[in-house]
């Protein structure tokens, strides 16, 4: 079989030889750019899937904070109907972050410090939670003397929940440039 080899391609003329191996160079190619293109597609889709999500997520989060929590005007006890303050509650014992939970690892897709300024604002809020979650056992326990550690831990969270939603506007903006 090897000894024959040479001698078909010697009746084979060069053209038709460099054609065929210019054909497969050519097809082969072609398959690696258009995979490349649809993978590059693919990623982009992804990117702006997840930046969709976070953006809607971040962005309710922050009007909620904004609108309930922090316009509320600092009132009297007295003054303020019981059921006003029942249904501003935000004791923290719920999944405000349902949408960052569910994307996991494809927050990863993302630009590299786009992730890390993720991470931060949701564990800033996560923060917050826990520090409502306190304030509501506090409430509970109704204890006076607790009374100056509680004033002083809702000055923190108010100044907390500012300061994330100021930080959620910037960070909204570079999810909305996908």
């Amino acid at each position: 079989m090897i000894d024959t080899l040479p001698s078909l391609l010697l009746g084979i003329p060069w053209q038709q030889i460099s054609g065929a191996v210019a054909g497969g160079l050519v097809g082969g190619f072609s398959g690696f750019v258009a995979n490349n293109v649809h993978a590059r597609r693919e990623t982009r889709r992804a990117k702006r899937n997840v930046a969709s999500a976070l953006v809607g997520e971040i962005g309710a989060i922050a009007h909620l904070i904004e609108t309930h929590y922090l316009a509320v005007p600092h009132q009297d006890q007295h003054e303020t109907d019981q059921s006003e303050i029942r249904r501003r509650h935000f004791r923290g014992e719920r999944d405000y972050m349902p949408i960052f939970r569910a994307l996991g690892s494809h927050v990863g897709v993302l630009p590299a410090p786009l992730p890390r300024d993720l991470v931060a604002w949701y564990t800033a809020l996560a923060m917050c939670l826990e520090r409502a979650r306190e304030l509501h056992e506090l409430r509970l326990g109704r204890d006076p003397e607790s009374f100056e550690y509680a004033m002083e831990l809702v000055r923190l969270e108010e100044a907390s929940l500012a300061e994330l939603v100021e930080f959620a506007r910037p960070l909204i903006e570079r999810l909305q440039s996908f």
